[in-house]
């Protein structure tokens, strides 16, 4: 297991949070238990959704129809997470001005 240092208790969460690093690592160590989404959002106190995107967010894309299916990984997650976080801003003005003087 590639998360050792996540904590699988549940935290009090407040309606429309993020997930934290530890949810994450909870997610992780669920859904290699065989727990279901629905199981999952009861014990971490969130949406069935929420889980199923993560999944999706942590869960590498398969390359051939050989081998097993890749798991999730909460650290893939919380990377995918963080760049998504990134590219969701908006540009500085001076970027932009810059760029159009450019072109």
């Amino acid at each position: 297991m590639d998360c050792q240092d996540y904590i699988t208790e549940p935290a009090e969460r407040k309606k429309g949070q993020h997930l934290q690093r530890e949810e994450r690592g909870a997610i992780q160590h669920l859904k290699r238990q065989g727990y279901s989404n629905r199981a999952i959002a009861r014990e971490i106190g969130c949406s069935p959704s929420t889980v199923a995107n993560e999944l999706r967010r942590g869960t590498p894309p398969r390359k051939s129809n050989k081998g097993r299916k890749p798991g999730y990984s909460a650290r893939r997650g919380e990377a995918v997470y963080k760049a998504n976080r990134k590219l969701s801003r908006r540009r500085h003005r001076i970027c932009r001005c810059a760029l159009s003087f450019v072109g």
